[in-house]
């Protein structure tokens, strides 16, 4: 009999009292009932004893996992911070060198540009002047030279812009232009170019006027000399170039189409970055400078206007820009 059970029947029975059948049988079931509660508790005791104690050990490598990641936490931060201040040391330094770099280029620029305009001057006296003195070969040359030079001088400016884009000094003069007189303008200074190597340059101009455009002429000029530089020198021999403008959107949209070597398509991507050239751009010309098109591009958004190009290789590229047309009254 439960010992408990043994104790409340000691405390109510008589003493002496027989037990009879029934009740023997009701004391055993009770008994048994008292040590099932018995063996329930024990294993809820154990078993609250055993979730305590691996709750303290888990609590334990919590807290032992939160102070590692806090030590850790204060390395990483130690190390952005030390990271930081090299990378602004070494940002304070690149900035100087760049500084220095663009005004080393200006520098040089100008003084290199004062002797080939020089040259270019001679060399144009020479042409014009000696014309009938001179003889066919000796007339090529003089020509080769004076666009030799003319190369380098627009080299030069080219390098001058870019370092005046970059350091934010690039200035604008905007005017009401009819854009027409500009391509015009710009054609001449490569039909001797193209003439030597039987290519067909050519204005394709509008049926009637186009409005004005608000733009700076010179800087116009240049985008217009870079992309038909590149056509007449990426374009081969007994080609095509067509320089056309139409009014689209209330832009003036310019294209120059040649029939050259085209673009690769995995190379297409970084046309409008300094100093890239194509493979096979490298093949075909190998005094380009990779600038032309990244000045281009930098002085069409200033004008807010958009530059892009269609190309496949093998088959020629047409570049296109857009300027928006002259508001009246209003000047960029």
């Amino acid at each position: 009999m439960h010992h408990l059970l043994e104790r409340q029947y000691k405390k109510f029975s008589k003493d002496g009292q027989a037990i009879s059948p029934e009740l023997e049988n009701f004391l055993k079931t009770v008994s048994t009932t008292y040590e099932n509660n018995d063996t329930d508790r024990n294993l809820l005791e154990h078993s609250f004893s055993v979730s305590s104690k691996e709750f303290s050990e888990l609590n334990g490598k919590i807290l032992k996992l939160l102070q590692e990641l806090e030590v850790e936490k204060r390395s990483v931060e130690q190390k952005i911070i030390e990271r930081t201040q090299e990378l602004t040391v070494a940002n304070d330094r690149l900035t100087e060198l760049d500084k220095v770099k663009t005004e080393f280029i200006s520098v040089a620029a100008h003084q290199l540009r004062t002797p080939l305009s020089a040259i270019k001057w001679t060399l144009s006296l020479l042409i014009d002047e000696g014309v009938k003195n001179l003889t066919s070969e000796q007339r090529s040359l003089l020509m080769k030279g004076y666009e030799s030079n003319e190369r380098i001088i627009r080299l030069i400016n080219e390098m001058l812009i870019v370092t005046r884009i970059e350091s934010g000094k690039m200035s604008y003069s905007f005017s009401f232009i009819h854009i027409e007189d500009l391509i015009d303008s710009c054609l001449e200074d490569f039909i001797g170019q193209a003439k030597t190597r039987n290519i067909n340059l050519s204005f394709s101009e509008p049926a009637s006027r186009l409005p004005y455009v608000n733009m700076d002429p010179d800087k116009i000029r240049t985008v217009l000399q870079n992309l038909i530089e590149n056509a007449v020198f990426y374009t081969r021999d007994n080609g095509s170039i067509t320089v056309s403008a139409k009014l689209e959107d209330n832009h003036i949209k310019v294209f120059v189409k040649d029939d050259g070597i085209g673009i690769p398509e995995k190379q297409k991507i970084g046309i409008f970055s300094k100093f890239y050239r194509a493979d096979n751009a490298l093949k075909a010309r190998t005094d380009g400078s990779g600038l032309g098109l990244f000045v281009a591009k930098s002085i069409i958004e200033k004008h807010k206007g958009e530059i892009g190009f269609e190309s496949k290789e093998g088959e020629g590229t047409t570049f296109y820009f857009t300027i928006p047309c002259a508001q009246e009254g209003k000047v960029l």
